[in-house]
């Protein structure tokens, strides 16, 4: 049978086979790139993949259009100190967070993409899919391929923290929009259908963070959102992204009938520094449409010197009424905010230092808790200057979490308030 979602994926597919593919870096918030960083002006760097399409004679027609093809396949490993009695998962998740140590293919992931051209009226777009572990936990409704949905989870924006997972390679369909360049006043361009949330500082995309895990901060927010952006350039300074979207992880369906604000403020208040502020508003718990959740989250990154940068993000999420986190009491407030800082330093061309240090003060049922992170790790590119080789990323790292209240919990009945892990991931780009 021919379900809507297949015909929006197939108009999707043919609008996009017309008139092209922007890349997904227009529209994230300023992210500590383990990435040469590509805007729409600059032409991007062809990877292996497009090298070999290229090589087999399509490459000419591919520029002409403006198309480019890249991926990267991302296989890691994560171990818990406690993992011989523990039925938890890794908290916080929620990709590498299954029960048990084993390795696992977080993501295969492949993009399609044409960037606009920014001086005259303009249609790109993207396309991304990927498979993997990571799938299973970043379908948005209605677009749940073989697994989890949130149209059948009370709390879509927890992210799986909490329940029980094993490694389950499923498929999604992460990001799908068309962007038009509309050349007013210093560039507006517009953005419709579904693209990976403007909130965090750290993505799903392994190549945009510093670690294999995730901080807390990442797991407060959602995914995706599918909806309308208009981003519009003020000045060199400033550029300001505001539109609506169905909701957190909502696409082919929503869960409370409600539509939603998102937006941020892009600041360049000087050439090492980027900032922004991203904000989201609306109803986004599980069939209520009257009580909303607002958010505010400042991201702010510091090239200090050639060879280290500085990060900070700082959240505040304010819910007035999580019925998704405490489903038999008819009304309950909560409130999460947060800070993480973000070290890196480039020793050389082989070898990059991380650290994250991170508190947390997290809503539980039924009460507030706060949770404290901090993860050393380690960026090899074990092959810097081979043309192949350089694509190789290995990320050892080491994390401590610790949580005022017991929340780590094994299977021998007690609980804990603190977790070690050791992990590592290796990822090749393409």
């Amino acid at each position: 049978m021919f379900h809507r979602k297949d015909a929006l994926l197939a108009a999707i597919a043919g609008v996009l086979a017309t008139c092209g593919f922007a890349m997904a870096d227009d529209l994230q918030t300023p992210r500590l790139s383990l990435s040469p960083t590509v805007t729409a002006d600059d032409a991007a760097p062809e990877g292996l993949l497009q090298q070999q399409i290229d090589k087999l004679g399509a490459g000419s027609a591919f520029k002409q259009a403006g198309l480019s093809v890249s991926g990267f396949v991302e296989i890691g490993y994560t171990y818990d100190h406690r993992h011989h009695e523990s039925e938890a998962p890794i908290l916080p998740g929620p990709f590498n967070h299954e029960v048990g140590n084993h390795v696992m293919m977080n993501q295969l992931d492949l993009q399609i993409a044409r960037t606009v051209a920014t001086d005259k009226f303009d249609v790109g777009g993207l396309i991304e899919v990927i498979y993997g572990t990571d799938a299973a936990f970043t379908h948005s409704s209605g677009l749940g391929f073989n697994g989890h949905d949130p149209t059948t989870d009370n709390d879509p924006a927890e992210n799986g923290v909490g329940d029980t997972y094993r490694a389950n390679y499923q498929f999604d369909l992460l990001q799908a929009y068309l962007t038009i360049n509309v050349p007013v006043g210093n560039g507006l361009k517009l953005t419709a259908g579904k693209f990976i949330s403007l909130l965090g500082a750290e993505t799903i995309n392994p190549t945009g963070n510093l670690f294999y895990s995730h901080s807390w901060a990442f797991s407060a927010v959602n995914y995706t959102n599918t909806g309308i952006l208009g981003t519009y350039k003020v000045n060199d300074m400033l550029t300001v992204t505001a539109g609506f979207s169905r909701g957190w992880d909502m696409t082919m369906e929503d869960t409370n009938g409600a539509i939603d604000a998102t937006g941020s403020f892009a600041i360049t208040p000087m050439k090492n520094v980027t900032a922004a502020i991203n904000w989201s508003v609306g109803p986004e718990n599980f069939d209520d449409s009257s009580h909303y959740r607002t958010v505010i989250d400042p991201v702010i990154w510091w090239q200090m010197t050639d060879a280290f940068k500085l990060g900070f993000e700082g959240i505040y999420e304010y819910d007035g009424g999580r019925q998704g986190f405490a489903p038999t009491l008819s009304h309950a407030y909560g409130d999460y905010w947060g800070g993480v800082v973000y070290t890196s330093y480039m020793l050389n061309d082989y070898v990059t230092l991380n650290g994250r240090f991170e508190k947390a003060h997290i809503y539980l049922t039924p009460s507030n808790t706060n949770v404290y992170e901090v993860t050393a790790g380690v960026t090899i590119t074990p092959f810097p200057k081979d043309p192949i080789g350089s694509n190789l990323l290995i990320r050892p790292e080491v994390r401590y979490d610790y949580c005022e209240d017991e929340i780590f919990s094994p299977s021998s009945g007690g609980s804990f308030h603190d977790q070690l892990t050791f992990a590592a991931d290796v990822i090749f780009k393409f």
